[in-house]
C-alpha cells in the first residue's frame, strides 16, 4: 500500500500519462472532465500499478454502511446547531460576566476571556469545516495568507481556551486549599495579566506555522488543486510531530493538571465540611461563618468543577481516537466496514470536542445563581434598578474565616457567579 501511495503522490503526471496510454491501448474512453481520486486509483489498479489488495476504499463502498451515512448526516446537521448555541451563548456569557455586578471577581475575568476564545474556536474550526462540507470550499486553501493565518489561529485559540480552564482550576485550588495566599494570587489585576500572557504565549508557540505551513499546488489531469499543509522542508514537523505537541498542550497536560487539582479541591472541601460538622460550639458567630462559607465555597466550587469535568468528558474521546488512529490506522484503512465505523466514532468525538466550546453558558445558568438572575432580567427586560435585590456572595477566601464582620464587609464588594 505504502509503495503505491508513494508512486501516486510523488509523480502524478507520469502516472496519468501511463494511464492514458493504457486506456488508448485498450480502447477505453473516459470523459474529458477531471478524474476523481477514486477514479485515478481504480485505473492504477486496473493498469497493474498497484496490487488488488492495496486498492483504497472509495465513497461508494463506504455509503453501503449505516455508520458512514450517520457520519455524513452528523457533519451536515450538527455543526449549525452547535454554532448557533455556542456563538449566542458565548456572547451572552461575555456580556453578563462583564456586568458591573459580576466583574469584581478574578474568576469572572478568566471566564469572560474563555467566552471570547471559545467563539474563535467555533468560528475558525467548526464553521470552516461545516462550510467546507456544504460548499466543497475550504477557506484555508483560498490563499497563502489564509492558509497560514488560519493554521496559527486554529492551534492558538484552541490551546488558549483550554488553558484558561486550567487557570480557573488553579485559582480555585489556591482559594480552597491555600486561602491565606489567595489575596496575593487571586485578584483582578493578576488575572488580567495571566489572560494576556497566556494569549501571547500560545501565539508565540504556534507562530512558526507562518513559515512551516504553505499552500501546496498539485496538478491532477491538468487541473490545479491547492492544499494547505506542511511546506516541503517542514513536512514531517507539521504533519507528524506538531499534532502530538498540540495534543500535549490541548489535552494531555491540561487533563492531568485538572484531574489532580480537582481531586485535591474535592478532598479539601469534604475535609472542611466534615470539620465544621463535628464542631460542638453552637455560637451565632460560628453558625454565620459556616453558612457564609457553605453558600460561597460550595456554589462557586461546584460551578468551576462542573466546567472542568465537562472539559474532561468532552475532550477525552478525541484523545483516544487520535491515539488509536495514529497507531492502528494501517490495520483498517482497506476495510470499508471498519473504516465506516471509524469515521462515525471520529465525528462523534470531534463534535463532543466542539460541544465543550459551546455549552459554558448553559453550565453557568445551571450552577450560578447570580448568573441566572442577570439572565432572567435581560430576558424579561427588567429595570437595572433591581440589581441591588440580587443576593451577593463573597469569595471563599473571606467567607472561610471565622470573623463574621470581615465576611460581611467583603460581601458588599465581591460578587460570585
Amino acid at each position: 500500500m505504502e509503495e503505491g501511495v508513494d508512486i501516486y503522490k510523488s509523480n502524478i503526471s507520469v502516472i496519468l500519462a501511463i494511464l492514458h496510454q493504457f486506456l488508448d491501448t485498450n480502447n477505453v474512453s473516459i470523459p474529458e472532465e477531471e478524474l476523481s481520486h477514486d477514479q485515478i486509483w481504480g485505473l492504477m489498479h486496473l493498469a497493474g500499478l498497484i496490487p488488488e489488495s492495496d486498492q483504497s476504499v472509495n465513497q461508494e463502498d463506504l455509503n453501503r454502511y449505516k455508520e458512514y451515512r450517520i457520519h455524513t448526516a452528523m457533519v451536515m446537521y450538527m455543526p449549525p446547531v452547535l454554532l448557533l448555541l455556542g456563538t449566542v451563548g458565548n456572547v451572552l456569557s461575555f456580556l453578563i460576566l462583564r456586568h458591573k455586578t459580576m466583574n469584581r471577581m478574578s474568576t469572572n475575568t478568566f471566564l469572560a476571556a474563555l467566552s471570547i476564545a471559545d467563539s474563535f474556536v467555533l468560528l475558525i474550526g467548526l464553521f470552516r469545516k461545516w462550510l467546507g462540507e456544504i460548499t466543497n470550499i475550504d477557506l484555508q486553501t483560498e490563499s497563502r495568507l489564509l492558509c497560514k493565518l488560519i493554521a496559527v489561529l486554529a492551534y492558538s485559540t484552541s490551546q488558549y481556551s483550554v488553558w484558561l480552564i486550567v487557570a480557573v482550576t488553579i485559582e480555585r485550588y489556591i482559594v480552597v486549599c491555600h486561602p491565606l495566599r489567595a489575596s496575593y494570587f487571586c485578584n483582578i489585576p493578576r488575572a488580567r495579566k495571566i489572560v494576556c500572557l497566556l494569549a501571547l504565549l500560545f501565539l508565540a508557540i504556534n507562530i512558526h506555522l507562518l513559515w512551516t505551513v504553505d499552500l501546496i499546488k498539485e496538478t491532477y489531469n491538468n487541473h490545479v488543486v491547492y492544499k494547505c499543509e506542511g511546506a516541503l522542508s517542514h513536512k514531517r514537523l507539521v504533519e507528524v510531530v506538531w499534532p502530538w505537541i498540540d495534543a500535549l498542550f490541548y489535552s494531555f497536560s491540561p487533563t492531568l493538571i485538572i484531574v489532580m487539582l480537582n481531586i485535591m479541591i474535592i478532598r479539601q472541601v469534604i475535609k472542611a465540611t466534615y470539620g465544621r460538622d463535628v464542631l460542638q460550639n453552637g455560637s451565632l458567630m460560628k453558625a454565620e461563618s459556616r453558612r457564609c462559607t457553605k453558600d460561597t465555597n460550595t456554589k462557586l466550587t461546584v460551578m468551576l468543577l462542573t466546567i472542568s469535568f465537562t472539559f474532561l468528558i468532552t475532550t477525552l474521546p478525541m484523545n483516544i481516537v487520535m491515539i488509536v488512529t495514529r497507531v492502528w490506522q494501517d490495520e483498517f484503512q482497506n476495510d470499508a466496514a471498519i473504516l465506516a465505523k471509524c469515521w462515525l466514532v471520529r465525528t462523534i468525538a470531534e463534535l463532543l470536542m466542539y460541544l465543550n466550546h459551546s455549552i459554558n453558558f448553559f453550565l453557568y445558568c445551571a450552577t450560578g445563581q447570580k448568573f441566572r438572575n442577570i439572565v432572567f432580567r435581560m430576558v424579561c427586560r427588567r429595570s437595572g434598578s433591581n440589581t441591588s435585590n440580587v443576593s451577593d456572595h463573597s469569595q471563599h477566601l473571606y467567607c472561610s474565616r471565622t470573623n463574621v464582620n470581615a465576611c460581611s464587609h467583603k460581601t458588599s464588594n465581591e460578587t460570585a457567579i
